[in-house]
């Protein structure tokens, strides 16, 4: 897979903004992020599904690991290192 060199410079320089022990997030998806290391985030949160939303809880998982595993795989790219701290060990990260 190609990546834009614009977007993978913007990955970079997002992570390298953030010191260790500080927060990102993506208010899109309810994803938070925490970075762990130099180069390395840590997905320590995913927003609840709460009554009223207009999707199913189902629905919003599937967002939130897609938006997990796009942002991944392009922070991987940038040569960020991503871990997924929300699952548990009898869950399979995708």
């Amino acid at each position: 897979m190609s990546f834009d060199p614009d977007h993978l410079a913007w990955c970079r320089n997002t992570v390298e903004m953030i010191r260790v022990g500080g927060v990102w997030g993506i208010p899109r998806s309810g994803l938070l992020f925490t970075k762990t290391a130099e180069n390395e985030l840590t997905l320590i949160a995913r927003m609840p599904w709460i009554e009223g939303m207009t999707v199913s809880p189902e629905r919003l998982a599937e967002q939130q690991q897609d938006e997990y595993n796009i942002t991944r795989e392009h922070m991987q790219a940038a040569g960020i290192t991503m871990h997924d701290s929300t699952v548990t060990h009898n869950e399979e990260a995708s």
